[in-house]
């Protein structure tokens, strides 16, 4: 199922597989075991990604019965914590500002989505970072 604002999904031809649903995750996400949540987070400031993962909680049931929530979303390095890559680094610098500048979001360090997390509830969670 694929949860989209309803003028984006008007007209799209549904396949066995995959269902359209008009909806706003601001109001509510439909029930699922799994909700994938891909470069969305990103898009929204700390408040809205609040909102946004509680109404995901509302929507699963609990990870003893088969709930989980899959955010694919860029974790930037904290430059204090590791020594890495420059251009790796001022790469994620770069999309950072391009999220603050085109939407009122932001890239997230390892901290920051803790936080977040913790902050719509979720205690039971892991980051993996793939870049960086």
């Amino acid at each position: 199922m694929c949860l989209h604002l309803p003028h984006v999904i008007e007209g799209l031809e549904e396949s066995k597989k995959l269902s359209y649903v008009g909806g706003d995750m601001f109001m509510s996400i439909p029930s699922a075991y799994a909700i994938l949540l891909k470069w969305i987070l990103h898009d929204w400031n700390d408040e809205d990604c609040t909102r946004i993962l509680k109404k995901c909680e509302e929507a699963i049931p609990s990870k003893e019965n088969g709930g989980t929530l899959i955010i694919i979303d860029m974790v930037v390095m904290d430059h204090n914590l590791k020594k890495g890559d420059g251009k790796s680094y001022e790469t994620q610098l770069f999309f950072d500002m391009l999220m603050m500048i085109a939407t009122s979001g932001k890239e997230r360090s390892e901290r920051q989505w803790a936080k977040l997390f913790s902050n719509a509830g979720f205690s039971d969670y892991k980051i993996i970072s793939i870049l960086g």
